[in-house]
């Protein structure tokens, strides 16, 4: 078993009280770190990123990683988890409720974010059946796509 090199000792550096504030600056360094729960913003794409191409899917909504309740008449859609972020309460992903407009061989759509797609490659997104429509035929399944955050 390693010993962790962030642990005070009784050294004869160590002046009397000091491990209190080593103890706290250790738990604000892990904090920052994402340590304790905290994480990083979402992977890539962040809302001012140019067009980027994937694949879509399509599924049947339901309640989502945002914390709403949405239907298949819906312009909605679930992001890849690398875009989507992890977050101790998914609610508060800050992508939940942006826009994005997809392209596809049968044209466009703009759709919001409500749900998170853990099959998802970073790039893909899971569109609700109304949306993939408007896009592409869901009998294919599976579409290639181009999108941008609007």
């Amino acid at each position: 078993m390693s010993r962790s090199t962030g642990t005070t000792t009784n050294s004869p550096r160590t002046r009397p009280g000091s491990r209190a504030a080593a103890l706290l600056a250790g738990a604000a360094s892990m904090l920052a770190l994402g340590v304790l729960g905290a994480t990083a913003p979402p992977a890539t794409a962040s809302p001012n990123d140019a067009q980027v191409n994937g694949q879509a899917t399509w599924y049947n909504t339901g309640l989502g990683a945002c914390g709403w309740v949405n239907d298949d008449s819906q312009l909605v859609v679930a992001v890849s988890a690398a875009l989507y972020g992890n977050y101790p309460n998914p609610n508060n992903s800050p992508v939940c409720g942006k826009q994005l407009r997809v392209n596809g061989p049968l044209g466009s759509v703009t759709v919001t974010v409500v749900d998170r797609c853990s099959g998802c490659a970073t790039n893909d997104v899971d569109l609700s059946p109304a949306a993939f429509r408007q896009v592409g035929d869901p009998n294919a399944g599976r579409i290639n796509i181009s999108w941008d955050w609007v």
